[in-house]
């Protein structure tokens, strides 16, 4: 594996052009290294023989998740550019047509991460980028709940999701008034999501909080109901996880999705909650 290590404003991000897109390492100065390296024996089977490799770090999707289209593996050469603005990570077509790309730029003390999936088939297919960061167990991840703004209104406003497998009586999870907490400690899989608008997601570890920014859903149609935001943890790592919406993409065409990236010391997880909710109103 060749991996390639960059400075992008005050963050050293690694990546690599043996499989991809991925993003397999971020730090800023002083923070640990808090993105999973993960081995290759966790996977996902595929039908046809192989296996979706998941290594750990930022990889890009495709929702919702259909094994044929959302599973395709990325074992092939990315071609990797660097600029004087980032950083970009563009793969080959993957077995369902799709052509990946991420491109990562620094913006003040954050990152921006841009996701560029293009339909290089000769037939439409309709899915929603999905953009997924894996950690080292041993955290916290904060999901807020609530929509910014007042709580005086009489509609509905916003959602929580659930999956087939999410047990709410996990003593992994800790609820807040506006948000839930999931420890990020080896268990049974377990995955909430959040919409319309949670604003930020977050992952505390080692007295330091990762952010990731969350596009809100406008008035088009998305996967998983609506749930732009969403957290999934399992024996082996927790993800952070945002979703755009659904497109039909036609030969040549592309769909994107932005989220903007934040690692920040933290003394504790009651701080990290409320720069969570603080960040998602500003």
């Amino acid at each position: 594996m060749s991996e390639i290590e960059i400075e992008i404003g005050q963050y050293r991000i690694k990546t690599t052009n043996s499989y991809g897109p991925r993003i397999v390492g971020t730090r800023r100065e002083g923070s640990p290294e808090m993105l999973a390296r993960l081995p290759d024996d966790v996977a996902i089977d595929l039908d046809e023989g192989g296996a979706y490799l998941f290594r750990g770090g930022h990889r890009l999707w495709a929702a919702p998740e259909v094994p044929a289209i959302t599973h395709a593996p990325d074992d092939h050469q990315c071609e990797v550019t660097e600029s004087g603005e980032g950083l970009t990570i563009k793969a080959p077509p993957d077995q369902a047509g799709l052509v990946k790309e991420l491109r990562v730029t620094a913006d003040e003390d954050a990152l921006v991460i841009d996701h560029t999936i293009t339909n290089a088939g000769s037939a439409d297919i309709t899915l929603a980028p999905w953009g997924i960061t894996q950690f080292r167990l041993g955290g916290t991840a904060l999901l807020p709940l609530a929509a910014p703004g007042p709580s005086t209104g009489l509609q509905a406003d916003h959602n929580m999701v659930l999956w087939p497998y999410t047990d709410l009586s996990d003593d992994r999870l800790t609820w807040t008034e506006t948000a839930v907490l999931i420890k990020a400690s080896p268990g049974e899989k377990l995955k909430i999501g959040s919409g319309p608008n949670p604003g930020h997601l977050g992952y505390f570890y080692d007295r330091h909080l990762f952010t990731k920014m969350v596009s809100p859903a406008e008035e088009d149609e998305y996967p998983d109901m609506g749930a732009v935001g969403q957290v999934f943890v399992n024996e082996d790592f927790c993800e952070l996880e945002s979703v755009g919406p659904i497109d039909t993409l036609s030969p040549g065409s592309s769909t994107s999705l932005q989220e903007t990236w934040m690692i920040s010391e933290c003394p504790n997880i009651e701080t990290a909650g409320r720069l969570v909710l603080n960040r998602r109103s500003s």
